[in-house]
């Protein structure tokens, strides 16, 4: 025999279903609001300006992000972008290294609000080279005003090279770098398959470039210097200090 349900059972039913619905519709909107409100990572804490940034600092949250094993990391290159008074505008790495026996290949990015961004892909071979957060912990205590004067726009950039190159200070003043120290240097040759990196900081013009190719912008200066550090001057063919006398101590 067939139960009639009356209007108040149907009622109920109907309570129910909208109730039912409702729950799905809001934990719907809550996953929704989930992925709009996403912050993201967190952003790399840099001060505002290039003078004194602790860059090697940035190398413990990259470890850590990337998953990179720490003693197989090789510094690729690394451009930094300061405006007149100081402040970073960009800031772009790259580096080799080992993930879960995977060569990899990672590109750091650093935004003028300092946000970090980063991607990698798979690679053959990690390089020979020198681990970044040595040159980080060099680049940091470069002193720029001593070099460059102050309200000026810098570009500094490192760069790993091989083979036959000669610098000469008649082209560009050469400084050997070490904990902050800078001592002139006359000439460097190197003649090596094992690379070494030329730090070059540059004066930025007023339009945003170096100014160094084709000669100096109208009424701006493309003064530029090149920096080694003690390590990488081990390699070298030749060195020949400015002045005979100078020297660097640990």
């Amino acid at each position: 025999m067939k139960m009639i349900e009356g209007p108040s059972q149907n009622k109920q039913k109907k309570i129910i279903a909208l109730a039912i619905c409702i729950v799905f519709a809001a934990a719907g909107i809550l996953s929704i609001s989930v992925l709009i409100y996403d912050p993201g990572p967190p952003a790399v804490s840099l001060p505002q300006n290039i003078y004194g940034t602790p860059l090697s600092g940035m190398w413990a949250i990259i470890e850590e992000w990337t998953g990179i094993e720490n003693t197989t990391a090789v510094l690729g290159d690394l451009t930094l972008v300061a405006t007149d008074d100081g402040s970073i505008k960009s800031l772009h790495m790259s580096f080799y290294g080992d993930n879960e026996d995977l060569h990899q290949f990672y590109r750091i990015r650093v935004s003028p609000m300092s946000i970090m961004t980063w991607d990698s892909w798979t690679v053959d071979r990690v390089p020979v080279g020198e681990h970044p957060l040595v040159l980080l912990s060099e680049i940091e205590r470069i002193p720029y005003r001593k070099l460059t004067g102050e309200n000026t726009g810098l570009i500094i950039e490192v760069d790993a090279q091989y083979g036959d190159l000669a610098y000469e200070a008649w082209y560009r003043s050469l400084f050997a770098l070490h904990r902050g120290e800078v001592v002139p240097l006359e000439r460097v040759a190197f003649s090596t398959n094992d690379p070494w990196y030329d730090i070059a900081v540059f004066n930025r013009t007023s339009d945003g470039s170096t100014g160094i190719s084709g000669g100096p912008a109208p009424g701006e200066s493309s003064h530029c210097c090149t920096l080694f550090t003690l390590r990488d001057l081990g390699k070298a063919e030749t060195v020949e200090y400015r002045d005979a006398e100078s020297l660097l101590h640990a």
